[in-house]
């Protein structure tokens, strides 16, 4: 027992003390890496701002079901209608919005240069889906 107090105290007590040393002395002398790059569109505030238009156009969509249905229209025809406005109204409000925004970061049809584009692109597509949930 003495013998492992004894290698404790003479060597394991200043390899710590040398290693605690040795990551002040990186911390303070050793100048940081670049900043990481900030996003150019901020993904969360576009997805809070475009929700509302697609709100707004599935409501619109669902006034053409129902205006179909008056009509004496089936059922079937009424969907029909619902899912053409909602699909029209959607794409209308993404590419007056949304995809002049996306373009800045991506080119529309483009892929990803490089593993950086692509995590920001991944980064911008995360924000965008937690804004259109509501998030911050």
């Amino acid at each position: 027992m003495q013998k492992i107090l004894s290698f404790i105290q003479n060597v394991l007590t200043p390899l710590a003390v040398l290693a605690i040393a040795g990551v002040v002395t990186y911390d303070h002398f050793v100048p940081p890496g670049p900043a990481a790059p900030r996003s150019i569109v901020n993904g969360k505030a576009l997805g809070r701002s475009f929700a509302p238009s697609v709100s707004s156009g599935l409501g619109d969509a669902w006034l053409a079901a129902a205006d179909a249905l008056e009509q004496g229209k089936a059922v079937s025809d009424a969907q029909a209608a619902l899912q053409s406005a909602w699909q029209t109204a959607r794409i209308k409000a993404f590419t007056a919005t949304v995809a002049p925004e996306f373009s800045k970061v991506l080119a529309e049809g483009a892929e990803p240069a490089d593993p950086t584009q692509r995590a920001a692109v991944v980064k911008l597509w995360r924000d965008f889906a937690a804004g259109l949930k509501g998030g911050r």
